[in-house]
């Protein structure tokens, strides 16, 4: 695969989907955040593995592990800032990131 060619349409499905549950989250109050993350985290993780099958001899795996742990980091900002009013910045922060994953 290279640097260009597109993620097949399954992993960008399971990025979108993520994000699906990033503005449901965004939209919570504080006390159903924390269930919500649960599910969040499993999707970054499986999106780790699926990632590192698919680019791992590209040059563009490292800039997209970059973006992924950002956005674990952000994760769990969120969790640690439930009810805080920086969440939002927080989510977006991870969705930004998790179409640059899917566009490659």
């Amino acid at each position: 695969m290279s640097d260009s060619a597109a993620h097949p349409a399954a992993f960008v499905h399971l990025c979108r989907e993520a994000v699906r549950q990033l503005r449901a989250l965004e939209s919570m109050g504080a006390m159903e955040r924390g269930a919500a993350l649960v599910p969040i985290r499993a999707a970054l993780s499986e999106i780790g593995e699926k990632m590192e099958a698919l680019d791992w001899e590209t040059p563009r795996y490292e800039r997209e592990q970059a973006a992924l742990m950002d956005a674990a980091n952000a994760l769990g900002a969120i969790d640690l800032d439930r009810g805080g009013p920086h969440v939002p910045r927080y989510v977006q922060r991870i969705v930004d990131d998790l179409e640059r994953i899917a566009t490659g």
